[in-house]
């Protein structure tokens, strides 16, 4: 369990099978951001008892280290959760709810800002510029910017993507089968476009790969590695592509997924198709994302100015 929520001393640990089924519980990257912001809580206790009032004078510290208080909420949270595992009491009680509640309120603005949304047709644009090279580095970052579009991938589903997860339809669509998602155990089948699916197959044919993993890795001369593509590599691909098209702002490996959202708002999406889209577990996530664009889908919108984002020019127009 120490690779999940490191135990201070003493404390009893799970038995090895209890505590790979609790890690299994955590997608991989939670599971990291939780160990990490875990040792630097224990490394700042020293041995010193975790409660309430411990807990909430941490949070303290973070806000005068300039931390965001998204920051703050990952620690409580994880803290949260290995108190649980371990049946100790939890540690957060008034003081903290309340020194949080007051971080959050006070550092506004702080942290690096909200990741840059890479909308539909920014995508198109940036996977289009990628192939344009027409060297198998160029049509594998195209196909797979445009299949985290359409399907709105995270990082780990396209990692985690076969060959035999893309089935084709007659009509050239595509079908992508997601194995299983940080909130979807089950798995979900997603609907490819008929363009995505011919990029898809470009890379397939250029790399003669037909099983395994549907994105590899590229040795030095673009000479095809049969090893799978990982998670830093892909946010990387996506990142490099988004600059080099000219989407300026703060990208990561969710921008795909975030811009996806916009533009499924943008296009009249209801919260529940966007939902059901993005296998999000609740509608919280895609209504912050894509906030301006249902902003322009509002009341205000709609019924003073009687459309969807309209804005009014100083004579009193309406522009579109």
């Amino acid at each position: 369990m120490s690779d999940l929520v490191p135990q201070p001393s003493g404390l009893p640990a799970l038995e090895d099978t209890a505590a790979a089924l609790a890690a299994a519980s955590l997608s991989p990257n939670t599971r990291t951001v939780y160990t990490s912001v875990l040792r630097s809580l224990d490394k700042h206790l020293a041995g010193a008892h975790l409660d309430d009032r411990a807990l909430a004078e941490y949070l303290a510290h973070l806000f005068d280290g300039g931390k965001s208080a998204a920051s703050a909420a990952l620690v409580v949270a994880a803290a949260k959760l290995r108190a649980r595992l371990l049946g100790d009491p939890v540690p957060a009680g008034l003081a903290t709810n309340r020194v949080l509640a007051g971080f959050r309120r006070e550092a506004r603005g702080r942290g690096r800002g909200q990741v840059v949304g890479i909308r539909w047709e920014q995508a198109d644009a940036a996977a289009a510029l990628a192939a344009s090279s027409g060297d198998p580095a160029g049509l594998r970052d195209a196909a797979i910017l445009a299949i985290a579009s359409d399907a709105l991938l995270r990082v780990s589903e396209i990692v985690a993507l076969d060959v035999k997860d893309l089935a084709i339809e007659d009509d050239g669509s595509g079908r992508l089968t997601v194995r299983h998602s940080k909130t979807d155990l089950r798995g979900a089948v997603q609907y490819i476009g008929a363009s995505t699916v011919r990029r898809v197959r470009v890379w397939l044919d250029a790399a003669v790969h037909s099983a395994g993993p549907l994105f590899l890795r590229l040795r030095r001369g673009g000479y095809v590695d049969a090893s799978r593509l990982n998670a830093a590599s892909i946010r990387r691909i996506i990142a490099n592509r988004a600059a080099a098209a000219g989407i300026e702002g703060r990208i990561s490996g969710h921008s795909l997924r975030v811009g996806a959202a916009q533009s499924l708002a943008a296009a009249g999406a209801s919260m529940v198709e966007m939902q059901t889209a993005g296998r999000w577990a609740s509608p919280v996530m895609p209504g912050h994302y894509a906030r301006g664009q249902l902003a322009g889908r509002g009341a205000v919108a709609r019924f003073r100015y009687g459309g969807q984002g309209g804005q009014a020019d100083e004579g009193g127009a309406h522009t579109r």
